[in-house]
């Protein structure tokens, strides 16, 4: 996530869905209005509020992408006055309305902010609801995509030219216009990701098209090179197989060559994960030109050293996959949930984090669990979150930091890898900078100094998703990438293992 932090913030000033202006109950009258909020220098982010009126008394919500705040003590007819809270923090919001206008004012953590917004029938819901995708398109319709994708990058980045110079962008888009009589949809789609990619941060970036095709096989990135974690049963035998190459291109330059389709400028780790993640994209293989189309071949050694080449075709429909060691590592389990934890044999604590949904709700939760309980270790798994809101967080770690029986040293461990990203690499620094928690791990995905706070696009024609970044941050001032205390990367071991070798790691360390 991408995280929003300030302007996520901001929008809490924002108001809430609503249902256009009819009565619906007796005096009480329901209110819709969809707009614009700023905050400081920031660029605008939509909002959608709803008001809920009795007489003087005005209730409702403020909904912006990814939070919803309530309105509240809230009064007055043509201009109200009242405050804001949410998970994300609160304040106090003035609003005029005019007509079908509304225009307000807030403070929030010592910032100001104003919005504007109409009155409007759709629900927050319809009204954040992405456009559906549409690839079937003229080269009309492509290049206006073209033109729009263009203005973003150059216009809404807060520096697009950081890494590449315009010259590069502008000739690039050229070259696109030019070749896109004689591409298909999902190879214009991935042209348009290459575009993104050069900006350089991970925020910054053209969504992989919803109608690319995979292959039944799924890679992982270790410190040996590729290797297969999952595949069709029928070649389960193959699992923990290394790739040595796709259509006769060693594997080294099959991995560089994916760079152009993954965004730059963050961290070797984050190149790695999101390279593997693709390898059984034959849409990407093919944009970068790896192959040129079906039958795909994969020169694998298996796990005694014998060669292979095996031939994988697009599955009909989607079909469970064997896993290596018959079950995920422990990382990645449980993956609806966004907040788990569970008690070790040795009564550690470990806890996956892997969402800021209900954060502040999942946290007082384990809070109380902790306090009553004591347990002799806590370990936070970071390893499978990509972000969120840093605030949220920060308020979760700053709890933490209130019980010495808990932060203190050898006590808090915190994991980290290639999936930290955005607002989890920032927590992560958190607890590195503000507790004395322990970092084991690999490197967090996310470059420690670089562009966040992601602001969302749509292209007119196609409905492809498009996010840009809009604020430097500088958490590890002078440091290319955050890196654990303790070093431990992920091995084929931890496929189907009740612990991954980190986590083994800390239980063996002391503590005092």
């Amino acid at each position: 996530m991408t995280c929003f932090n300030i302007v996520r913030h901001a929008f809490i000033i924002l108001i809430f869905s609503a249902l256009a202006a009819p009565a619906v109950a007796q005096d009480r009258l329901v209110e819709r209005f969809a707009g614009t909020v700023r905050i400081g220098s920031q660029p605008g982010l939509p909002i959608h509020l709803e008001l809920l009126r009795t007489g003087d008394a005005v209730e409702g919500t403020i909904s912006i992408p990814g939070a919803r705040f309530s309105i509240v003590d809230a009064r007055g007819r043509d201009t109200i006055a009242g405050r804001f809270e949410g998970e994300g923090g609160s304040g106090a919001l003035s609003l005029r309305v005019a007509g079908d206008s509304l225009s307000g004012t807030f403070d929030f953590q010592g910032q100001s902010g104003s919005l504007t917004a109409e009155r409007t029938m759709q629900s927050a819901e319809a009204f954040f609801r992405p456009p559906a995708e549409k690839l079937d398109l003229t080269s009309t319709q492509w290049r206006q995509d073209l033109d729009r994708l263009s203005e973003i990058l150059t216009s809404e980045h807060a520096a697009p030219f950081h890494r590449i110079k315009r010259e590069q962008l502008d000739a690039d888009v050229a070259k696109l216009r030019a070749a896109i009589p004689d591409l298909d949809g999902i190879r214009i789609a991935l042209e348009f990701r290459k575009l993104g990619a050069l900006i350089g941060d991970g925020h910054t970036a053209v969504a992989l098209p919803d109608a690319m095709a995979r292959l039944p096989v799924e890679f992982y990135w270790f410190d040996d090179g590729l290797r297969v974690v999952a595949i069709s049963a029928d070649h389960a035998a193959l699992l923990g197989s290394r790739l040595v190459a796709i259509n006769d291109m060693p594997a080294a330059e099959v991995t560089e060559r994916m760079r152009a389709v993954v965004p730059q400028g963050e961290t070797v780790t984050y190149h790695r994960a999101n390279v593997a993640a693709l390898l059984n994209s034959p849409d990407s293989l093919r944009a970068v030109g790896i192959v040129g189309g079906q039958p795909i071949t994969f020169t694998i050694e298996t796990r005694d050293g014998s060669p292979r080449q095996l031939e994988i075709e697009i599955a009909g429909q989607a079909a469970a996959l064997s896993v290596l060691g018959g079950s995920a590592p422990l990382w990645q389990q449980n993956t609806p949930e966004g907040f788990w934890s569970k008690s070790l044999e040795d009564g550690t604590v470990y806890v996956n984090w892997r969402s800021y949904d209900d954060l502040a709700k999942h946290s007082t939760v384990l809070l109380q669990q902790l306090d009553a309980t004591q347990p002799r270790r806590l370990v936070i798994d970071l390893r499978d979150n990509a972000g969120g809101d840093f605030n949220l967080g920060r308020a979760f770690i700053a709890e933490i930091g209130k019980r010495p029986w808990l932060d203190r040293q050898g006590a808090l461990y915190v994991l980290i890898g290639r999936k930290t990203f955005s607002a989890a690499m920032t927590n992560a620094t958190d607890f590195k900078q503000r507790t004395k928690a322990i970092l084991v791990g690999e490197p967090a995905g996310a470059a420690p100094n670089n562009w966040q706070e992601v602001r969302r696009f749509h292209l007119p024609n196609s409905g492809l998703h498009v996010g840009v970044s809009t604020r430097f941050y500088e958490f590890l001032p002078g440091e290319t990438e955050l890196r654990p205390d303790h070093e431990v990367p992920p091995g084929p071991e931890d496929w189907g293992r009740p612990v991954d070798s980190a986590v083994k790691f800390i239980l063996a360390q002391p503590v005092p």
